[in-house]
């Protein structure tokens, strides 16, 4: 790391995009990695004039970001897609709820795969069965045993392949079913070794393949499988008589197919996981605002809709906070729109962090209106959330010399609806927007909360716009 010593680094925001600045002499790079880095200093040494070490060190980051794919990473506030690709996909492991996402990912695209090579290996199993018995072929006890087992093995795979909850069946009973019949499988061909069928072995290193690719098992569970595989197969060899010579020959010759095809099944997987990880940003990135990073209105008016349904069959409260950025325009006509677009990502990330449960959603409503829809929340927290969202934004102490008091600072308004048939999700955004006017009205910077009107609300009819 030598090269690195002579560069200047320093932490800092994450900037909007990925940059790198090049002027005379000088050279500002910013990316997304994590931690996220900026690298400053001259790019060529002002006594040599040969490129300095910033510059070598630049080039190897950058080969470094360039074979990872981290340029490629969007900047999305709380994204598990983002997060596990910046991380990488090289432990082969998601954190829990998202590697159950990935599971479902996983076998459904390979459904059709999985319920192949199980029916084959089924009717395969069956049909050595058959001939064995037919053709009368010497084979041993522990051959018929180990047949059987095999069969028991792909009945179950087969069964949980086409189960009608496939997606929560197949991995786990395909993880332990894999284990059996490679540890069975391994027995019957080493014991048709032993009694002069060799040419049988091509069988097996071609199982340890399919294995990989089309069992439809996760990356551990293969190689767990062919591990079995291999040592049932040496030690078969070795309890039937085999020279020692024989069974290291044959022993290394599976071991090596099993390697091979583990190397390449690894590769596969990080790159499966990685599309799993691309899919899931693209859709997330069309729920994005692209200023804020929060939801947009449409990704908010289709969460609306869904949690209303839940919260009218379960009975259960609503609280939409509504919040407005206080006189935003003079903002943007004194500091420029670029300072309010960054003081507006500011306000942004300090609404995002209220709204943390499975149900609940910070989006941006509209120009300088955010919003946080909250489920099932009671009428003092609801009023504590608003407060603590208005006062997070005055800690910001952005400067804002048209602001009453020399910041920026919100105004809130706060719906608290229970949702009935008789109304529609439009009241509750209605209700807030309510609020949020009589809050304005009261001199901005203050949580203004709408409850017991929303029984006399009439949708499409704003109120206080009535009474001006």
């Amino acid at each position: 790391m030598r090269w690195l010593r002579k560069a200047s680094f320093e932490r800092t925001r994450p900037p909007p995009t990925n940059v790198m600045h090049l002027t005379p002499g000088y050279l500002r790079i910013s990316t997304y990695a994590q931690p996220q880095i900026w690298v400053t200093g001259h790019v060529y040494d002002r006594h040599s004039g040969r490129p300095s070490a910033l510059l070598r060190a630049f080039w190897k980051c950058y080969d470094w970001l360039m074979s990872n794919g981290l340029q490629q990473v969007p900047l999305i506030p709380g994204s598990r897609y983002a997060s596990a690709l910046r991380r990488g996909a090289r432990s082969m492991r998601f954190e829990p709820e998202l590697e159950r996402e990935y599971h479902h990912f996983y076998l459904t695209e390979r459904r059709s795969h999985v319920r192949s090579f199980n029916v084959i290996m089924l009717i395969l199993t069956t049909l050595a069965g058959a001939y064995s018995m037919v053709a009368r072929v010497q084979v041993d006890q522990l051959q018929i045993v180990s047949l059987a087992v095999i069969a028991l093995g792909y009945v179950s795979m087969v069964w949980a392949a086409y189960s009608r909850n496939y997606e929560r069946r197949y991995l786990r009973v395909a993880t332990y079913a894999s284990l059996v019949v490679s540890a069975a499988g391994a027995t019957y061909i080493g014991r048709a070794v032993h009694l002069a069928a060799g040419e049988l072995m091509g069988l097996l290193t071609a199982y340890s393949i399919g294995l990989y690719f089309l069992a439809g098992i996760l990356y551990r569970a293969a190689v767990s499988a062919n591990v079995f595989m291999v040592a049932s197969f040496c030690l078969t060899l070795a309890l039937g008589g085999e020279s020692p010579t024989r069974v290291m020959e044959l022993t290394t010759m599976l071991a090596a197919t099993a390697a091979i095809g583990g190397i390449a099944f690894r590769h596969q997987g990080i790159r499966f996981r990685r599309s799993f990880l691309e899919r899931g940003l693209i859709g997330e990135m069309a729920e994005r605002d692209g200023l804020t990073g929060l939801k947009n209105r449409r990704a908010f008016d289709e969460h609306l809709t869904r949690v209303w349904q839940q919260a009218l069959r379960d009975r259960r409260p609503l609280v939409l906070i509504l919040s407005d950025v206080d006189h935003f325009k003079k903002f943007n006509d004194r500091y420029g729109h670029q300072a309010g677009d960054e003081a507006l990502q500011r306000i942004a990330a300090a609404h995002d962090a209220f709204a943390k449960r499975p149900l609940d959603i910070a989006a941006r409503y509209g120009g300088e209106e955010l919003a946080v829809l909250l489920f099932d929340v009671t009428r003092e927290h609801a009023e504590l959330l608003a407060e603590r969202i208005r006062g997070a934004v005055l800690q910001l102490q952005i400067p804002h010399a048209d602001s009453e008091g020399g910041v920026v600072t919100i105004s809130v308004g706060v719906a608290i609806v229970h949702p009935t048939l008789q109304h529609s999700p439009a009241g509750v955004v209605q209700l807030a927007d309510e609020a949020l006017y009589g809050a304005k009205r009261s001199g901005n910077n203050c949580v203004q909360v709408f409850e017991t009107e929303y029984q006399d609300l009439s949708t499409g009819s704003f109120r206080a716009a009535r009474a001006v």
